[in-house]
């Protein structure tokens, strides 16, 4: 599904010139803020969100470490806690963000774009986001969700979620809930997009840099549409999902979609690709350098494979911390022509 970009090189009297076989906008993903929520050829939708949270897309180079005691070194608070109580502390992962979805139209269309929006939050584009390269992956869906609480219910508090210290607060117990039980079949993955710039978001485009919870950045629809020699056929009854990824590491960067925690979409849920796909996060010492060879095992779980191709094949999954694929659903719109 990647389109391939072909150069060639003359040598005339000296001088090099230098051409492409030019890639038309037709041929590669072109990503948009459109100034309204798309209305013609939907065949899916989820129109839900809150204002608030930072469900966020991010490929971070600058490591912090999870946990909610004292570091000499960058710290997030929050909380991961083993049955007994004990908080481990792991080094922040990356995260690609989607949503997976029912085509429920009686004849088969082309998937032709799939809109989302940016989130409410403090945090709705990170300052070093702008004109970054993002793509979209395509999976079709089988099997049937199942519920997994984690072994945590009623009578007992979750193993991880909010508040952040677990030992002095309880935690309800569907915040490290789960799904197991679907597969997914990558049939498309779609790049050559950029992130809008900040004139595409009506803000100055200098150098000066743009708070991350600034007004104009949230809630803004950003429309994927494919290349239109793209193969991609959904049919009815089906369950599909897209996952949305940054393609290269960068500090700063990440951006967040808006969606609803306690979603009611019933053909399907949000999903991420976490870091190297391992569960749980592996432990870290945050008395130590995030690169000391003592969290090297940490540090590789945190991020994704340096290889594009490796990382595209690790599968969305979550163990339920944070809980982002049992109750959340996305702000999302799919087209089909």
């Amino acid at each position: 599904m990647k389109s391939t970009e072909i150069g060639c090189h003359f040598l005339l009297v000296g001088l090099v010139f230098s051409f492409s076989f030019c890639r038309t906008q037709q041929d590669v993903l072109q990503v948009s803020i459109v100034p309204d929520a798309p209305k013609k050829n939907i065949v899916t939708s989820y129109k839900g969100f809150d204002k608030g949270g930072n469900t966020t897309i991010a490929f971070d180079a600058e490591n912090s470490y999870k946990w909610s005691g004292h570091s000499p070194y960058a710290t997030d608070s929050w909380g991961y806690f083993n049955v007994y109580g004990e908080e481990i502390p792991y080094i922040k992962r990356d995260r690609d963000l989607g949503q997976t979805f029912t085509y429920t139209d009686k004849i088969p269309k082309k998937l032709a774009a799939i809109t989302v929006c940016t989130g409410y939050g403090t945090n709705a584009v990170r300052p070093n986001m702008y004109h970054k390269s993002i793509s979209i992956q395509i999976f079709e869906v089988s099997g049937v969700p199942s519920f997994n609480n984690n072994g945590s219910d009623s009578s007992v508090s979750a193993y991880h979620g909010f508040p952040h210290n677990r030992i002095t607060d309880s935690i309800s117990h569907i915040r490290d809930d789960y799904f197991t039980g679907e597969v997914y079949t990558s049939i498309g993955l779609f790049t050559g997009a950029f992130f809008p710039g900040k004139k595409e978001f009506g803000l100055p485009d200098n150098n000066r840099v743009v708070p991350a919870d600034h007004h104009l950045l949230k809630g803004k629809y950003l429309r994927f549409e494919l290349p239109k020699n793209n193969a991609i056929v959904l049919y009815p009854e089906r369950k599909y999902a897209f996952l949305i990824m940054i393609d290269k590491i960068g500090n700063d960067c990440g951006f967040t979609l808006a969606n609803n925690y306690k979603g009611s979409y019933l053909g399907g849920h949000a999903i991420r690709r976490d870091g190297s796909g391992s569960f749980p996060p592996v432990p870290a010492d945050p008395q130590k350098n995030f690169t000391d060879a003592g969290n090297a095992k940490s540090l590789s779980s945190a991020h994704f494979p340096s290889d594009f191709k490796k990382r595209t094949s690790i599968p969305p999954g979550t163990n339920g911390y944070p809980d982002v694929d049992t109750w959340r659903d996305l702000l999302f719109m799919i087209e089909g022509q």
